[in-house]
């Protein structure tokens, strides 16, 4: 059973990672790229907002499947050091995709509604436009922590 148990999991580690990593660098390097430069803000804004839960949904799944197949692994191989630190970036990684769903997103989108809402009544709260731009700074912080967390994974896959 082991014999057909380890390369599935070995597979859906590979599959996890890759979807990752290639969910990061399409939206980030590609997509959203091509969108501001072809979109107006409105509209570049109302596809995010459908995109970034879905993205992030992805990347939760991922992790999720990097996780459960890392373990199953362990369970098979034994607890090493090396599968722990790689159980630790998943779990990291797990982490800050869950945040930026949900409450980071959610967050950011009735923030900058709100400052939507002061900018067509002609005045801007600076606190409020300071508070959006930490969130919005604070997703691409952990976007980067993913995409590197992400490519130590990719570093790594044939411990695996």
């Amino acid at each position: 059973m082991t014999a057909i148990i380890e390369p599935v999991m070995q597979y859906a580690h590979a599959l996890a990672v890759a979807v990752l990593v290639g969910k990061v660098v399409l939206l980030s390097f590609v997509v959203a790229p091509i969108l501001a430069k072809q979109l107006g803000p409105e509209q570049f804004g109302a596809v995010v907002r459908r995109l970034f839960p879905a993205y992030y949904l992805l990347g939760m799944a991922a992790a999720t499947l990097g996780l459960l197949s890392l373990m199953v692994l362990g369970l098979l191989r034994g607890l090493t050091a090396s599968v722990l630190a790689t159980g630790g970036i998943w779990l990291m990684i797990l982490l800050a995709e869950s945040y930026c769903r949900s409450p980071l997103t959610p967050q950011s989108n009735a923030m900058r509604d709100r400052l939507k809402e002061q900018e067509r009544q002609g005045s801007v709260d600076p606190v409020l436009q300071a508070a959006w731009t930490r969130l919005h700074q604070r997703s691409l912080y952990l976007n980067s922590l993913v995409l590197l967390g992400g490519l130590w994974l990719v570093g790594s896959i044939r411990q695996f």
